[in-house]
């Protein structure tokens, strides 16, 4: 039985989990929209699918014959795709970050968790080989710092320098970061933090450059530094664990450390998009259980980034 899928977006992401589904032969794409109608039909008429230019056309007049949604757009534009695809009983695949709003985040959370539907949120970090090894090896040990970077440049996308359209680095970008740190430490108590305005880089107005350091539930600490003015990119994460340190570097897609005196290294193959859209389409068909980021816990990695985003803009320790 083949698995149609839709799309809401054809742009960025959704060219790599539509070479993705591109590999299945009883997966199939029947419907994309965007705004972009040209960009639409570049996307579906190869495909045999049908190009829409309104995400919610799409979901009325293909609601019967859908068995997914991917709804892969700027969290600007979530315009409650989601929440008219579980009123159809549509499983969900959506992109980081949900939103922008905590309080229409918190109720489509609501919504998606009544209604049943499968949901996946795009949070690779979680399908990355390095990720599984660190969590192989720190399995059993008391994990008490985590230390890690996100330094990159302002991206060429117009939209992602206004706050009110991106929500800032922390929610968009870092927002990748701290799900690691929930991922590894689990879920966060407060957040500490400061940061630069307009240091760095020109035209944003958020901060270019932020410090925060997170307490989590486990009593361990973790820190985050985030900047969109540098001109070379790095994701690394540092882990100091019981008789344990790693560093893993999610651009390299390498690990490298010691344990219990041994030095260890590990090198991943880059699939992470690859195993985090199988594990979808698995979910979906009812043949795998390996969703490692449902809607309801990305929206607690949306809710840590607004608080990681206000107390570095107040300075003030914000609870969670």
């Amino acid at each position: 039985m083949t698995t149609t899928v839709g799309f809401v977006g054809a742009g960025g992401i959704a060219a790599v989990h539509l070479d993705t589904l591109d590999q299945y032969d009883d997966a199939t794409l029947v419907a994309v929209a965007d705004i972009d109608g040209e960009r639409a039909r570049a996307v579906a008429d190869p495909r045999g699918a049908t190009a829409y230019t309104d995400g919610h056309e799409l979901i009325a007049a293909e609601s019967e014959s859908l068995d997914a949604l991917v709804v892969a757009i700027p969290p600007f534009a979530h315009e409650g795709y989601e929440r008219k695809a579980a009123d159809a009983g549509i499983d969900l695949f959506v992109e980081k970050p949900v939103g922008l709003d905590s309080e229409v985040v918190a109720a489509t959370r609501r919504q998606l968790e009544s209604s049943g539907v499968v949901t996946q949120v795009g949070y690779v970090c979680r399908y990355a080989q390095i990720t599984d090894r660190a969590r192989e090896l720190l399995d059993g040990r008391q994990v008490g710092h985590v230390d890690s970077e996100y330094w990159v440049s302002v991206p060429d996308t117009s939209w992602w320098s206004s706050r009110a359209h991106s929500g800032g680095q922390l929610v968009e970008q870092s927002t990748h970061v701290f799900d690691v740190h929930r991922y590894l430490l689990g879920e966060v108590e407060t957040v500490r933090g400061d940061g630069t305005d307009g240091l760095l880089a020109d035209g944003l107005d958020f901060q270019d450059a932020t410090s925060t350091t997170l307490s989590h539930e486990s009593g361990a600490v973790s820190h985050i530094s985030s900047t969109c003015a540098s001109p070379e990119s790095r994701f690394q994460v540092r882990v100091v664990a019981e008789d344990a340190f790693l560093e893993l570097d999610y651009f390299e897609h390498s690990l490298s450390g010691v344990v219990d005196g041994e030095r260890v290294t590990f090198q991943g193959d880059g699939s992470w998009y690859q195993r985090e859209f199988e594990a979808f389409l698995a979910a979906v068909r009812g043949r795998g259980d390996d969703v490692r980021s449902d809607y309801a816990d990305a929206a607690r990695t949306f809710e840590v980034t607004l608080a990681a985003r206000e107390a570095a803009e107040t300075g003030d320790c914000i609870d969670l």
